[in-house]
């Protein structure tokens, strides 16, 4: 659990931009990390507005957390073909299609070295409509 003290600043700090921007609202959107051997992750329906100790969670890229986001495979994904870092993801307006149902692509995904250069991707995306650093739901 020390790896999670250390991180959870930035995870907040993360979460709480990407609210206030409006890019998730209530427990949309998630956050991870992975340095090569630890993968740090949010926790499913909790409020990146708010998160706790208890709402990030460690885990690897064969092993799941119990109580790990739904979007685990997704960032696992993208962890195996761009290597460590952080994803960020958000659901910006019209990224989510009507009728959306769990486990379907939706809303933006950006990787990058760290949670802060993640989220700046999301909002360059959000604002240039998918600019570079920040691609759909779908895994590419």
């Amino acid at each position: 659990m020390a790896e999670v003290g250390g991180a959870l600043t930035s995870f907040r700090s993360a979460g709480r931009t990407l609210f206030s921007l409006g890019l998730v609202r209530e427990a949309e959107g998630n956050l991870s990390t992975f340095d090569g051997k630890l993968l740090l992750i949010t926790r499913a329906g909790v409020s990146l507005a708010d998160l706790g100790p208890d709402d990030v969670l460690e885990g690897t890229l064969t092993a799941a957390p119990a109580g790990a986001s739904s979007d685990f495979d997704e960032h696992v994904d993208r962890y195996r073909r761009r290597g460590p870092g952080a994803v960020a993801h958000a659901h910006p307006a019209g990224t989510v299609p009507d009728g959306w149902v769990e486990g379907r692509p939706h809303g933006r995904y950006a990787h990058a070295p760290t949670l802060e250069a993640a989220v700046a991707a999301l909002i360059d995306g959000a604002r240039g409509a998918g600019r570079e650093g920040s691609e759909p739901g779908a895994a590419s």
